[in-house]
């Protein structure tokens, strides 16, 4: 019954050893992130990066222009600046999910492989020890 047990051990744990190695194969990230998703976040902060110069480009012409009124700047360039804003922190909300969500994606099958060794080795070298220690007892 102890033999069982040792051996049973010793196998589990090199089973998770060698399941831990062809994880990332099995369940690679691209399951969990499409391309949809990947488009989603190029959009998303290609968006980012022309509302953030489009403000500084009418934060600039106030400046540059302060003695005259922002309409009679550029008809072509006006744009409101607090809905620009406003657009920017919703952008940048959703820049935020979906980046949480390929770092995730990107992460999740090294923990689990990771996890998986850890605990292989684990099993394995207890099971080693049971069988030496059972070894010598008899």
């Amino acid at each position: 019954m102890k033999g069982i047990l040792v051996f049973g051990a010793i196998g589990l744990g090199f089973l998770l050893l060698v399941l831990s190695g062809l994880w990332s194969t099995l369940f690679p990230a691209t399951s969990v992130w499409t391309d949809a998703k990947a488009e989603r976040r190029a959009e998303v902060q290609d968006r980012i990066h022309n509302l953030r110069f489009l403000l500084l480009s009418q934060s600039n012409q106030r400046s540059f222009h302060s003695h005259a009124p922002i309409d009679e700047v550029s008809p072509r360039t006006r744009r409101d600046p607090v809905a620009l804003q406003a657009e920017l922190a919703k952008l940048m909300q959703e820049s935020e999910q979906l980046n949480a969500e390929f770092q995730s994606a990107y992460d999740r099958p090294n923990t689990i492989s990771s996890a998986l060794k850890w605990t292989g080795i684990s099993l394995a070298a207890l099971g080693i020890i049971g069988w030496y220690a059972m070894k010598n007892s008899s």
